[in-house]
Order: C-alpha cells, then structure tokens, then sequence
C-alpha cells in the first residue's frame, strides 16, 4: 500500500463524534459572535467621525447580503447560548453526561426551531412576500 492509499484510508475512518462537534460548533459561534461585535463597535465608533462617515458605514448593513450574515450571527447566539446550557447542566449534574448525544441533537433542534421564524421575520423585508 502506497503512503498516500494508506494515509487517505486512515482520514476516512477518522470519526468525528457528537462531543467534538458540540465543541467545535461552540468555538465558533462564539468566535463569530465577538467578530460581529468587534465589527459593531468599530462601526459605531465612526459617530465621532461625524454623521457622513456614520451613514456611510451603514449603508454597509442596507442590503440583503448583511441582512443574510445578521441571521447567521443570530444562529449563531442562539446555538451558543442553548449549548452553554447544555455545558451548565451536564457540569452541575454528572448524570447528564451519559446522555450528551440527546442533549446534542436537542441543542441542534431547537436552534433550527428557534431560527426558524426569527429568520422569517428577518428576511421578510427582502423577501417578495413583504416589506417595505
């Protein structure tokens, strides 16, 4: 077996499990969330440039690109705050922690349940069905 059949035999049965993608999902959000607000301030600062420089940098957020990425900073809030209080109660009750792939999968559903009209209510003023 040659190096590369060998090494792309092992990556392929590498599996990935729920705790580890739980954690990933976690770090990222959370990186997100403090991207987006790093951003926020920035842009908010511009206020002491005077009201051109202000309005200019939200025309930034008038369009339907930003408003697509506020709904993903929005999933991303809400998936980071359901699975911190996953994190809390396995932490505060041991017990729990036989069951972190239900918590998981339940974490995740309710993300998608949560989004799911937020999002509508988000995108409705770019959507063809409402707005403006």
């Amino acid at each position: 077996m040659t190096l590369l059949a060998g090494l792309q035999t092992r990556i392929l049965r590498y599996r990935i499990s729920w705790a580890q993608l739980a954690w990933a999902g976690h770090r990222l959000s959370g990186i997100g969330v403090l991207a987006f607000l790093f951003a926020h301030i920035v842009e908010t600062s511009t206020v002491a440039l005077g009201p051109g420089a202000y309005n200019f940098t939200q025309g930034f957020y008038r369009n339907l690109p930003a408003r697509l990425g506020e709904i993903l900073l929005m999933a991303a809030v809400v998936y980071h705050s359901l699975n911190g209080l996953r994190v809390i109660v396995m932490d505060f009750w041991p017990r729990t922690t036989v069951h972190y792939r239900s918590l998981t999968y339940g974490v995740v559903a309710a993300t998608i349940i949560c989004m799911v009209p937020i999002g509508l209510i988000m995108i409705t003023p770019y959507a063809p069905w409402g707005g403006r």
